[in-house]
């Protein structure tokens, strides 16, 4: 039998993918498949991510995720695409972090729901500031980031 619990819950999160927008920030879990190194004998890390696209059909969203800090083990061809975002602005931070710019990372849209929503980055010039950087990494796969409306075609 149906509880009337479960049916809102699956509601709630049916209507929180359906309103996913460029700009929100959602904690996921995240492993291999999207790039992700897991630690602790793990699978995954949960990991936040700023949208900032869809696929054609609404069904994946690419996104860029957050880091406590830069690893210092990466070549700086990659480090150079972080960007610093402070906990005092984006107060869903613990504390100040970076917006790893140097890889778009694709995630089913079954992956967020109503508990995974953590806070916007409403700024548009901050969108834009991403969406430069990572479309100036040459790391980046540029038909991905078309293929989100991340980039347009000229």
């Amino acid at each position: 039998m149906t509880k009337i619990g479960d049916l809102i819950g699956e509601q709630s999160d049916e209507l929180a993918r359906n309103m996913l927008s460029v700009g929100d920030v959602h904690i996921i879990p995240m492993g291999k498949d999207e790039n992700i190194t897991t630690k602790d004998g793990k699978d995954y890390r949960d990991k936040f991510i700023v949208i900032l696209g869809f696929d054609e059909y609404g069904n994946a969203v690419g996104g860029v995720v957050v880091n406590s800090k830069v690893n210092n083990n990466l070549p700086s061809s990659i480090t150079d695409y972080y960007m610093p975002i402070s906990a005092s602005k984006f107060p869903f931070l613990r504390h100040n972090s970076y917006i790893n710019c140097s890889h778009l990372v694709v995630a089913k849209k079954n992956k967020f729901n109503s508990s995974t929503y953590r806070g916007c980055i409403e700024d548009e010039e901050t969108i834009r500031l991403i969406m430069g950087t990572l479309s100036e990494c040459p790391a980046v796969d540029k038909q991905q980031l078309i293929e989100f409306g991340i980039v347009s075609v000229k």
